[in-house]
């Protein structure tokens, strides 16, 4: 490392520079924020655990029941931390609603407790890193744009907010009878609950407050049940129950969403009285939500205590429920050399990225020593940070590196004994949990809720450990706010104004325009209680984007927010007084950690100074018409249901054929380097086509193009009836090999949209999800992690994509109109950014130059555009066998780039072209190049989902692979049948193994002794073994230039048949 290199970073090493990443506690208010220092590789069978079980709701066999997991460890072991990756896992992908709670004693009605911290849960951003979007709206947006049932033109009325009551009363009943007469799956959800959702789409804060108040089962007015149409409150007893259980069911019904309810701090019920009967309550009702097919509970806290005192108040059937299918998960605590050189690089990659600098080598801890994960070694995640941040404390106070473990004795971590104040902290932060549940009533007038946000920015000062404002008072209607910070000088002069006017009219404008005049040279803060307008399409949107641009914050302030603010100063009233009361509030910072204050109050303030008491250990840180493909098949099909790919082994073998059918929902061949994986693949795939059925072939090394090579269809063939079945094939499809990243003028390139085509008829969770698979791949390419503030770069590439999309529909975008996008500091693009720090978009631009300079090819708009329609449709009479090879592509990197844009055009044409029949399929050979068990490349993300997604459309992803023990297997409930040939690898065989306990008989210790062509079939828990077919087809590797040649030729027909159908398409007009 360089002397000014090493200079510098020492320099930032020693400044009071990002102070929180050595911050070693977790917050339970944390749960619902990004973590940028996660490990994916810690706890990984906790994780794989909950994916399976995520990934088992998305199947479309319907299933039993929920799955309730157990999750236990010792104190400091990272349970907390492991909930909140389940949260952030759930939401980036899109998968389900995480409800968080924590367990409770005094309240009698467990399901009203249930459903209020679910609707606290769902009123926080669905996906913090992209958007203020609350899980109530995500789900009340799936609702109303589900499969385009409803209009365009009605959805854009409701949200307009144009509105009067009365209009808006009728055409909510009528977009709700439209949705319930058009989608079958909808017709037992409760219509009034549908009714409450979509009244979430009209832009009225008012509005927005009573359907909360719907949800949460509170007793409503007769005015509050006016504006809502006079849906009747729900106020029975049961009332929670049901309303949790339809939740559950219209969460499944819209798009085959989990319902996460996580029961976190078990081990709180412990001291109350009768403690064992109230557990026992608390797990019947827990039970019961889990009888729903996609709930999935999640039971986390500690071990001795669960173990030595609640367990034994359950009985049997119940403790059978709670620690079985799947078996219960203890977390090991102590951590390795490689997870705690992880751990600490992580933070410091983050700090030092915040100064545009970057660590020499991967390698590198700097400054810490090398030798410092080794001595750490067996220490806990909580006690590893905090040993780091003492010792970033030290080079604070003497410009020095940090010293070794125990080189001194104020560097090393002790664990003190749970203190007085832990125990009546403790006592405090129960008596807040059950406080939280009860009915608080929000204003309606902006005078008073403007009264109520100051008294709980004063309480967030009473939190921290220093005087935090130097000024707060009202002027008018607006609150202005001096913060200073812990060395007394003033950081931040705020001006804040309560904007909740609809944009119906200018009216939010002139908020926001006299909001601007105000503040004058202060920052200026809009506040709002339902989200801000985002439609791009509009002129607010921009409005907004420009008052950010000139330094204005937007916060959104939901609803719950509201309500735990109000619930403070009730709590203050009753409480203040108890002797430890400061040192709670100054310990928990419960108004201070809600996302709209922290936001007002920023972080970078408020981590100055930490409270005095470090070893807590409350948690731990760390719409085009689909058309129907084989429709337009003319020729007579080989066969119509099944295929006959070799024999039975045993001692009277006999033909083993299987449904044609079966391959709709995926399939995997596994076996090492000359077991025959890739010949039983394509002899399936022929007998598919013959059927047919289109394919796409992925080809990395050449020997799939086989099929366009005129020597391979003249090998000698013995057998005439495979002699014939091989003429039929060659006569019936029609072969094209494609090369994308060949230099134009060569071969047959396929070229991919830099803003994947399409997002515009996506439904608005679709289409952020959509671009950020493809942000995310950008920046895979540029060398960015999915940590800390290239997390964030993504997220606002993202963000960027998404937003032109919708902007350019129907053009092909390049990759210099997302530069240029970004680069001009968009007011649309600042303002769909929210709090996200625009300043990290000049690295992004300059990375994005980078690579458009280094990758031209892979953007060139010289060849084919991407489409899967073309690749699978066929004109004519012939069934389509698209070969696309890679070789032309260059390093691994821009392979994977490449196929992950490839994946998510797959998954947009599944969206556009439902079945329920196969409709084609896609081979990836080398499929562990693109679900990796130890890495996270750009292809991973968009092919998990296709797994769970491309049945619903008839599409068949086959993945084959000579490295099994290479291959991620957490989405194998996704993939039905599996062929598994030749496996002699421990590494593999033992990756095999979860999925092996599951069949019906013990073939683990056979696979090595197979040979070539041999495999075992699991499907359903059967086992089979067979000895394969070969292919009608030798697949043998093929020089470069000879598939350049291939394609090239292919491309001339290509263009001779479009055009000759073109001209009987005009003609016929």
């Amino acid at each position: 490392m360089s002397d000014t290199l090493h200079k510098k970073l020492l320099q930032i090493f020693c400044s009071r520079s990002m102070e929180g990443i050595f911050h070693s506690i977790t917050h339970h208010n944390q749960i619902w924020q990004p973590d940028p220092y996660d490990i994916e590789n810690i706890h990984q069978e906790s994780r794989e655990c909950f994916e399976r079980l995520l990934n088992r709701v998305g199947h479309n066999q319907q299933t039993d029941s929920g799955r309730i997991m157990l999750l236990l460890g010792e104190s400091g072991a990272g349970k907390t931390h492991l909930v909140r990756a389940f949260r952030n896992y759930t939401h980036e992908k899109s998968l389900g609603y995480f409800s968080y709670m924590q367990m409770t004693s005094s309240v009698a009605n467990y399901a009203s407790y249930a459903l209020n911290y679910t609707i606290d849960s769902l009123d926080k951003p669905y996906n913090a890193m992209h958007g203020s979007t609350t899980g109530l709206t995500y789900l009340s947006n799936a609702l109303i744009e589900q499969h385009q049932i409803v209009p365009q033109r009605a959805i854009d009325q409701l949200r307009s907010g144009a509105l009067g009551n009365k209009d808006l009363n009728k055409l909510i009943f009528k977009i709700s009878d439209v949705i319930l007469n058009k989608e079958e799956k909808l017709r037992f959800i409760d219509i009034d609950l549908i009714r409450a959702l979509l009244y979430l789409q009209h832009d009225e804060p008012a509005i927005h407050a009573r359907v909360r108040k719907y949800l949460r089962c509170e007793h409503m007015s007769e005015y509050d049940c006016e504006l809502l149409g006079n849906i009747a409150p729900r106020i029975q007893e049961d009332a929670p129950d049901r309303l949790l259980q339809d939740l559950a069911q219209l969460m499944m019904a819209l798009n085959k969403s989990a319902f996460v309810i996580c029961l976190d701090q078990l081990e709180d019920i412990h001291p109350a009285e009768n403690a064992g009967t109230k557990f026992r309550h608390t797990m019947e009702k827990m039970t019961k939500l889990a009888e729903i097919p996609n709930v999935i509970v999640v039971i986390a806290g500690l071990g001795e205590i669960y173990s030595g005192y609640l367990r034994d108040s359950l009985p049997n059937s119940l403790i059978d429920r709670i620690e079985r299918d799947p078996d219960t998960l203890t977390l090991r605590g102590e951590r390795s050399t490689d997870e705690i050189h992880t751990i600490i690089q992580a933070r410091l990659r983050d700090l030092y990225d915040s100064h545009d600098l970057e660590l020499e080598t991967d390698e590198s801890i700097f400054p810490f020593q090398a030798e410092v994960p080794t001595i750490l070694a067996g220490m806990k995640t909580r006690q590893v940070i905090d040993w780091c941040r003492q010792e970033r404390e030290y080079s604070i106070r003497t410009g020095q590196p940090p010293r070794l473990p125990g080189a001194a004795s104020d560097a090393t971590v002790v664990s003190l004994p749970p203190s007085d104040h832990d125990t009546a902290n403790q006592s405090l932060e129960q008596l807040w949990n059950d406080h939280l549940t009860q009915q608080f009533i929000v204003p309606d007038q902006e005078d008073e809720m403007l009264q109520v946000f100051k008294r709980g920015i004063e309480c967030c000062a009473d939190e921290l450990s220093y005087v935090l404002l130097s000024h707060i008072g009202l002027r008018d209607s607006f609150l202005d706010v001096d913060i200073q910070g812990a060395k007394g000088d003033i950081v931040q002069r705020l001006t804040i104004r309560l904007c909740q006017k609809s944009s119906r009219g200018g009216a939010l404008a002139r908020q926001i325009e006299t909001l601007a005049t105000a503040a004058d040279k202060r920052t200026a803060v809009a506040i709002r209680s339902v989200e801000f307008p985002a439609n791009p399409k509009t002129k607010i949107a921009e409005q907004l984007g420009e008052f950010v641009a000139t330094g204005g914050k937007k916060i959104l302030v939901p609803d719950a927010d509201w309500r735990t603010m109000i619930a403070m100063e009730q709590f203050r009233e009753q409480h203040a007084t108890h002797p430890a009361f400061n040192n709670w509030l100054q310990k928990e910072r419960p108004l201070l950690s809600l996302p709209s204050l922290q936001q007002i109050i920023s972080f970078e303030v408020e981590l100055d100074i930490q409270p005095s008491a470090i070893n807590k250990v409350t948690t731990e840180s760390q719409s085009s018409t689909a058309i129907p493909i084989q429709s337009q098949n003319s020729s007579q099909p080989f066969s119509t249901d099944s295929l006959e790919i070799g024999l039975t082994r045993g001692i009277h073998p006999s033909p083993y054929v299987i449904d044609t059918a079966r391959f709709v929902r995926h399939a995997a061949f596994l076996g090492g380097s000359g077991s025959g994986k890739t010949t039983l693949a394509l002899n399936i795939i022929e007998q598919i086509l013959l059927q047919g059925i289109p394919a796409i072939l992925l080809d990395r090394k050449g020997d799939l193009c086989s099929y366009a090579q005129e020597e391979a269809w003249h090998s000698p063939i013995t057998d005439p009836v495979r002699a014939q079945m091989r003429q039929q094939l060659r006569d019936q499809i029609e072969v094209v090999v494609y090369t994308p990243g060949a230099i134009e003028g060569q071969g047959y390139p396929l070229n991919i949209p830099i803003v994947p085509k399409g997002l515009e008829n996506l439904s608005s969770g679709e289409c952020d999800q959509l671009a950020n698979y493809a942000a995310f791949s950008l920046g895979k390419m540029m060398g960015y992690t999915d940590v800390g503030q290239n997390k964030t770069r993504i997220a606002i590439l993202g963000k960027a994509i998404a937003i032109l999309g919708q902007l350019h529909t129907g053009d092909t975008l390049t990759i210099d109109d997302l530069l240029d996008f970004i680069d001009r500091d968009d007011p649309l693009l600042l303002n769909a950014i929210g709090k996200l720090d625009p300043k990290l978009t000049k690295k992004l631009v300059q990375d994005l130059q980078t690579l458009a300079f280094g990758h031209g090819s892979l953007f060139s708009n010289s060849g084919e555009l991407l489409d899967t329609k073309n690749l699978f449709n066929h004109a004519g009479k012939k069934t389509r066998l698209s070969i696309i090879n890679t070789s032309n592509l260059g390093n691994d990197n821009n392979i994977l780039f490449w196929v992950s844009q490839l994946l998510l055009d797959i998954g947009r044409f599944a969206k556009n072209s439902p079945s329920d029949k196969l409709q084609g399929v896609i081979l990836l050979d080398e499929a562990d190049l693109y679900l990796p068990a130890q890495s996270k490349p750009a292809t991973k993300e968009p092919l998990e989902n296709l797994l769970r997604r491309a049945r619903s459309a008839g599409i068949g992803l086959m993945l084959a692979t000579q490295s099994p023990g290479d291959l991620d297997y957490r989405s194998r409930d996704q993939i039905s049948t599996w062929f598994i040939g030749k496996i002699k690898e421990t590494t593999a065989l033992n990756k095999l193994k979860p999925m092996l306990n599951q069949v019906k008989v013990d073939i683990s210790n056979k696979l090595a002794n197979q040979s070539i062509g041999e495999f075992y079939t699991v499907y359903n828990g059967d086992v089979s073994s067979i000895k394969a077919n070969r292919s009608l087809i030798q697949a043998d590797q093929i020089p470069a230039y000879e598939i350049l040649k291939l394609a090239a030729v292919s491309k001339k027909k290509d263009k001779r048949i479009s055009s000759f159908f073109q001209k009987i398409f005009v003609n016929s007009q």
